[in-house]
């Protein structure tokens, strides 16, 4: 949704970080291990950087405060 254009605003806990792939269709794929030539070692910064690029904004957390959210959210305009 970041991709589209959608956020309005990504909530990020100040900690969080996770190694992931960019999928064959331009997805993200979260990996257990960082490592390698096909893993971004924090796929946290690329979702920041394509959020504010689209025009959203974003706000860093207390660790915790979403944890019933898997770490990040992202508010949608539409």
């Amino acid at each position: 949704m970041a991709q589209e254009g959608r956020g309005k605003l990504l909530l990020i806990e100040k900690n969080y970080h996770v190694p992931a792939i960019v999928t064959e269709d331009g997805r993200l794929e979260l990996v257990d291990h960082s490592g390698g030539i096909e893993v971004m070692d924090d796929t946290v910064d690329e979702i920041i950087e394509v959020v504010l690029a689209k025009g959203g904004k974003v706000a860093i957390v207390d660790d915790g405060a979403l944890s019933e959210h898997q770490n990040i959210a992202l508010i949608l305009r539409y």
